[in-house]
């Protein structure tokens, strides 16, 4: 800011500094917390690090928050999440009883009635992200049971669990290798220990009160890319006309191929293509490798130009379904 003097003589100018306050407000808890009153000279504690105290509690004499109801991983097969809208800060618990302390620091006998859903959305705000429940260890061992040794068809196993057959296939892969590690004796304590951890931090798929839905199909990934299609205004449209267009199967043939087949079998597999190192100097700087390719799929015809940058560009779909230019013609 500039001033000036009214003294006699030439006015001076005066420079005065001016302090520019921050718009922004500091996020204070919602909930009620202690008052921190009076505190000492050398006390240099914020507001927020002495309410992040409260939320912490006392540290034990190993350094850690043992009274904190987030410090150890849950036991019961429920997420311990963080409910801010919910527990009004209240996160300290009584270290012999293991009930909810309030502000003042006693037991409350009663607490808030909590929707199981609201316990397996880790963000509050998104109801849409829930954690996915684990099977039991008997349930696996059963699958891998009627899968591998009883030789169930796992279209059936898949209708009686109520589980999808990709997972089912997972779960008879990972039993698999379990059992031949079990074998080798490579499953050390440190790995049972970490199993059993987070075996009793998920919760627990629960039948018949627990479904997958068997219905749901891959996503493919030509339908990832839109597509434009210009009919009468009176000619039927359906889903299978739809396929056609992506050049995919109806769902009901995709349905009944993964009811005999399993989900392996949307997977392509290609074959590995032929690939030719030419041999290479010392001194030389690059290496050329020559594929295996037919005229006319790969490259482009000498002396014909792209017209990405024309407005009557041509465009083509590859094998993923992906829109990219047509390549120029020959002739």
């Amino acid at each position: 800011m500039l001033a000036s003097c009214s003294r006699a003589g030439p006015a001076s100018p005066v420079y005065v500094p001016v302090r520019n306050f921050s718009r922004r407000r500091i996020a204070y808890p919602f909930y009620p917390t202690k008052s921190r009153g009076r505190t000492e000279k050398k006390d240099h504690k914020t507001n927020l690090r002495f309410q992040m105290e409260q939320f912490l509690g006392k540290k034990n004499f190993k350094g850690e928050y043992a009274s904190n109801k987030y410090f150890s991983a849950p036991k019961n097969h429920q997420p311990n999440y963080i409910t801010p809208d919910l527990e009004n800060g209240q996160a300290l618990v009584d270290l012999q009883s293991g009930k909810p302390l309030d502000i003042k620091g006693n037991v409350l006998e009663s607490t808030a009635f909590v929707r199981p859903e609201r316990k397996l959305m880790p963000f509050p705000s998104n109801p849409f992200c829930q954690t996915n429940l684990a099977l039991t260890n008997e349930d696996k061992e059963e699958i891998y049971t009627k899968v591998c040794v009883q030789k169930v068809p796992i279209q059936e196993v898949a209708v009686n669990f109520g589980i999808k057959i990709p997972r089912l296939e997972a779960v008879v892969r990972l039993k698999e290798i379990e059992k031949k590690w079990q074998k080798q004796n490579r499953i050390t304590p440190e790995i049972k220990t970490m199993s059993s951890t987070m075996y009793k931090m998920f919760p627990l798929f629960e039948r018949p009160r627990h479904s997958d839905n068997l219905s749901e199909i891959p996503v493919p990934v030509k339908t990832l890319q839109s597509r434009f299609l210009t009919i009468a205004e009176s000619e039927p449209f359906g889903p299978i006309d739809a396929a056609k267009v992506f050049d995919l199967e109806p769902a009901s043939e995709t349905l009944q191929r993964l009811a005999e087949t399993g989900h392996h079998a949307t997977v392509s597999n290609k074959k590995d293509k032929q690939v030719f190192v030419a041999e290479s100097a010392p001194k030389d700087r690059y290496v050329f490798k020559f594929h295996k390719a037919k005229v006319g799929q790969v490259g482009f015809r000498y002396g014909a130009t792209l017209r990405d940058n024309k407005k009557d560009r041509k465009f083509s779909y590859d094998d993923s379904g992906k829109m990219v230019n047509a390549l120029p013609t020959s002739g």
